[in-house]
């Protein structure tokens, strides 16, 4: 039974910042070390987790995946219902962003990989199982270069925070709050433009799920130039505005 009068537990989810590159799965990769490198920094959401607030960067309240998402994106489905799958960008990555091909994947690299997948939402499914209301931000940066050209509406500005809404998950009091409050932090913000939805434990939405939770989550993807400098390393002036924003929003979505 979902308890109202209790309040949301926080959790931070950052599922494209893990810097671990396990050897099972790097003998996949078929272009040169460096190549694979560079990529790799392109496509993660570089420092993401630095905009997680005090004192919420501990296991206790966030997830960091660990492996680097180009050896296994976590937020892909497995399966034909996902439709990056089509372009070499599923759940185990085969191509990037430009259409190189980084790595050759066989059925055996797809089950290894699966088990690092399992395990990260093993431990969300868990998150959910221990906690009876949960208010869930998961994390993400984007740029300039690696966003598809389709994305881009008629020439519209790309903003500097992306709200990503889940159908059944976003309540629209936890939108207008967050859309608000990073307005007044003097950020541009969008809803579900140029990215949309919001990660979500498969317990709350796979068929057959039974879990209780009563879990209300947002995306927050920010642009870089949001967090860092001009150099690409972090300004810690706008990450302290970012974390004290999402104060305020965890503090005025706690009973929502």
């Amino acid at each position: 039974m979902k308890r109202k009068n209790v309040s949301r537990y926080p959790f931070f989810h950052v599922p494209h910042d893990g810097e671990d590159f396990p050897p099972d799965l790097m003998g996949s990769v078929c272009v040169p070390e460096t190549d694979f490198l560079f990529y790799h920094g392109q496509m993660r959401d570089l420092y993401a987790g630095l905009l997680i607030p005090d004192p919420y960067g501990n296991e206790s309240y966030a997830c960091t995946f660990p492996v680097s998402r180009l050896l296994c994106d976590v937020e892909r489905l497995i399966g034909p219902d996902e439709v990056m799958e089509r372009l070499g960008m599923g759940f185990c990555y085969e191509r990037v962003y430009d259409g190189t091909v980084i790595k050759r994947v066989t059925e055996r690299l797809k089950a290894e990989t699966q088990k690092y997948y399992d395990a990260h939402h093993r431990r969300m499914n868990g998150l959910c199982e221990r906690h009876d209301r949960i208010l869930l931000f998961d994390l993400h940066s984007y740029h300039d270069v690696i966003i598809p050209q389709d994305r881009i509406l008629n020439g519209k500005p790309l903003p500097d925070l992306c709200l990503g809404v889940d159908v059944s998950h976003t309540p629209s009091a936890l939108v207008e709050c967050a859309y608000d409050r990073f307005r007044k932090a003097g950020l541009t913000v969008e809803v579900d433009y140029p990215y949309s939805g919001c990660y979500i434990p498969e317990c709350l939405w796979q068929e057959g799920g039974v879990c209780g939770c009563d879990l209300a989550g947002v995306m927050l993807e920010f642009h870089r130039r949001a967090y860092l400098d001009a150099a690409g390393k972090p300004d810690f002036r706008k990450i302290g505005l970012i974390r004290d924003t999402i104060r305020l929003i965890m503090d005025d979505c706690s009973s929502c």
